[in-house]
């Protein structure tokens, strides 16, 4: 079925080829992948169908997350390595300030203006410097979800929450949830954040914004979850969590989705999945993250890179990586074009949740030194949540590690 299922894919890819205009071959590209072995492997046996209409070569290098990011400076520094990058969503901004990444909206306006049109807006936004440079083009998403047992919900009498008060009202109830991916750090922190009408920054990132009363209202709030609603304090680890039964809802990624029932086949049929609930504002904003691609300044293949970064956001494309994804590795890979939603792996019910909480989603700060100085974010929040800080000198001290970042970093 897989062979089959390639077969047809690797056709109607080359069909799609045909229609591209393709400036160079001969090449021989490299790319380094930000992930495992067997995420690299999906992407090259789609890379493969270009690579032969094309008439050029593509290496595909997994290298894993922790590695990832020095292995591209130490490239940009010696000038040499690949030819295409995909990682993490803010490093085409702080490589291309380095004068690490090719600049691409001035070579190819046109097919990037396109990519702007086609692009989960959130996400392309936060690939953006604040000059508007275009560095990076998207790859795939990440974002948030709730995963939950509607019947713990039954059993307790309350409704599965759907707002801050729905959270409150389960606690009370006794039905108590938990976070997996974000716990305790500013990439939790900034969907509430954001759910309470506030921001990190103005914007147009000319001071910090944080030291409000949404900026307060959020704390409040968060900090709420882990003392007052049962939100244990280490991340939670979604699909025992559940099955346990120890929490009735879990906050997570949307990798989570292939791997509960995988882990454990007796809850299939007994969970659901959601958006996350929402705040005051009506918002149920959600971090979006994932990966960006982009070339390298040192790259001799440029026109050729560029070409094999413009198949990679074709449906055609975008339809095999989430279907060798799912069938090669288990995992979901969501396309960043929001047209091409409807290729979601997962189930009905798995894509309707990701494409509702897509479209309320932000990335992180493209700010000046938001980089640079988000970890010290989350050792101040963690001081709220642990050592029993004072919100309202925890909000002044966020804003003056943002206010710093901005000078250190904004010339």
């Amino acid at each position: 079925m897989k062979r089959l299922l390639t077969y047809v894919l690797v056709i109607v890819a080359i069909l799609s080829i045909s229609l591209l205009p393709v400036r160079a071959q001969g090449a021989e590209l490299t790319i380094w992948f930000t992930g495992d072995d067997t995420g690299a492997a999906v992407l090259q046996e789609v890379v493969n169908v270009w690579a032969e209409s094309s008439g050029n070569s593509v290496t595909v290098s997994a290298v894993g997350w922790g590695d990832a990011y020095a292995t591209a400076l130490a490239a940009v520094a010696d000038g040499s390595g690949a030819d295409i990058i995909i990682g993490g969503m803010s490093w085409g901004i702080s490589l291309g300030n380095l004068g690490g990444m090719v600049e691409l909206s001035e070579l190819y306006p046109e097919e990037i203006t396109q990519v702007a049109e086609q692009s989960n807006s959130a996400f392309y936004d936060a690939i953006l410097t604040t000059e508007g440079e275009v560095y990076y083009v998207p790859f795939n998403l990440d974002t948030m979800l709730m995963y939950y047992l509607p019947a713990k919900f039954e059993e307790a009498g309350v409704e599965v929450p759907t707002t801050w008060d729905g959270v409150a009202a389960a606690a009370e109830a006794g039905v108590t949830g938990g976070w997996s991916w974000g716990n305790t750090s500013w990439l939790g922190f900034q969907g509430v954040l954001k759910q309470a009408g506030g921001d990190w920054y103005a914007p147009d990132c000319s001071a910090a914004a944080i030291n409000s009363e949404e900026g307060m209202a959020a704390l409040e709030y968060y900090t709420a979850l882990y003392e007052d609603y049962g939100f244990p304090a280490e991340a939670v680890p979604t699909a025992d969590a559940l099955a346990t039964g120890e929490l009735a809802f879990v906050f997570s990624g949307e990798w989570e989705a292939t791997g509960i029932n995988a882990a454990h086949p007796e809850l299939e049929g007994q969970w659901s999945v959601a958006p996350l609930p929402a705040g005051p504002t009506g918002s149920f904003n959600a971090f979006i993250g994932g990966k960006g691609m982009g070339i390298l300044s040192y790259s001799p293949n440029v026109d050729a890179a560029f070409d094999l970064m413009m198949y990679l956001s074709t449906s055609e494309a975008q339809q095999a990586l989430a279907e060798l994804s799912l069938s090669m590795g288990n995992s979901i890979h969501v396309p960043p074009q929001t047209a091409n939603y409807e290729f979601i792996q997962g189930g009905d019910e798995v894509r309707e949740a990701l494409s509702t909480q897509l479209g309320d989603a932000a990335g992180p700060s493209n700010c000046p030194g938001w980089e640079e100085t988000n970890a010290d974010i989350d050792l101040i929040l963690q001081s709220v949540l642990f050592e029993g800080a004072d919100f309202a000198d925890a909000l002044a001290e966020m804003e003056d590690v943002l206010n710093d970042g901005i000078a250190e970093y904004g010339a």
